[in-house]
């Protein structure tokens, strides 16, 4: 014999069943209905580098196209001083619903790994996207005479405690670059002279007028004073195709010379994943369609699209990379 339930009973069952779907979905990360509509309104994007550099306008390069997909504006702020810190504070200590993001790099990442006393540690974050990377030019003055890395060796060998160097702070992946050259040709970077510069635009100025032997910084520093004259780049560790004709480290010999710099994003460590997943996969599309190439190749960088447990990886190498480094001048 079959029973029908009354009308009213059923609907409750329904009803009860609906109510039971939602609160399970709201439990899942990204399930609520604000977070599956993300984004909502305005994204504060915070650069922890100055203003006007090559990273400081990748990162806008980046933001501007993820506010065109995404269809809401990313207000980019330049919050410097105290090797980055307090940006990444203020980042790290924001609210995990992807309205405060960090434009993030190494030197705001992995370099700040061997800082002491961070108020923070340094990967307690959501690392959402490496977007793109440069390479580093070695460069030296046309006055040196150096034309190559054979001849920088020579000079560099033959006394040390005499070789110049441009240092900015060991806070730059253009000084790793630099430990990485030293430690390639058999050199103790202990033993050269390091001569302090606030950025690498200052240190190629100071290549080219003779006030040291050797610069290291991304490509786009190089780009007045090469075309001058006044600057010889003796290697890039990696391809711009703003210098096809420059030789590349690996080419030379040297493949272990392969330091390069980044630009990518990130988030408090409580980031919701499907924040995460809306502005990796909306970076993702981006870089397959090509749509940021333009922009990012003008600055001598290359876009490369890292996401998930690749980037995760690849940061947490090359903080041990930079720890084996920094171990050599500390």
């Amino acid at each position: 014999m079959t029973t029908t339930r009354p009308r009213h009973a059923a609907i409750a069952l329904i009803a009860a069943g609906a109510l039971a779907l939602s609160a399970c979905a709201a439990d899942l990360p990204g399930g609520s209905a604000e977070q599956s509509d993300y984004p909502t309104r305005a994204i504060d994007l915070v650069l922890p580098f100055g203003a006007g550099g090559a990273t400081d306008l990748a990162a806008r390069a980046m933001a501007e196209a993820l506010s065109t997909e995404l269809g809401q504006p990313f207000n980019a702020t330049n919050q410097t001083g105290a090797q980055q810190v307090t940006a990444v504070s203020n980042v790290v200590g924001s609210a995990g619903d992807g309205y405060t993001l960090l434009a993030d790099g190494g030197g705001s990442s992995t370099v700040q790994s061997l800082l002491p006393d961070l108020p923070y540690a340094w990967d307690d974050r959501t690392f959402i996207a490496r977007v793109a990377s440069g390479a580093h030019a070695y460069a030296v003055g046309a006055g040196s005479g150096i034309t190559t890395i054979e001849q920088l060796e020579e000079k560099a060998a033959a006394d040390p405690s005499s070789f110049r160097v441009a240092w900015l702070s060991g806070t730059s992946t253009s000084d790793f670059a630099t430990l990485q050259l030293l430690q390639a040709i058999g050199v103790d970077p202990a033993e050269v002279i390091r001569v302090p510069f606030s950025g690498s635009g200052d240190a190629m100025q100071a290549a080219a007028a003779g006030d040291v032997d050797l610069a290291s910084g991304g490509t786009s520093a190089i780009a007045s004073l090469y075309s001058s004259g006044d600057l010889v780049p003796l290697a890039l560790t990696g391809a711009d195709p703003n210098y096809p004709d420059l030789p590349l480290t690996a080419e030379l010999g040297y493949p272990e010379l392969d330091m390069t710099y980044w630009v990518g994003l990130s988030g408090p460590a409580s980031l919701d994943d499907s924040v995460v997943e809306t502005l990796a996969g909306t970076l993702e599309q981006l870089g397959e369609e090509g749509a940021l190439d333009d922009s990012f190749q003008t600055l001598g960088m290359t876009v490369d699209i890292v996401t998930g447990e690749e980037l995760d990886t690849r940061v947490h190498e090359e903080a041990q990379t930079f720890g084996e480094l920094n171990a050599l001048v500390s």
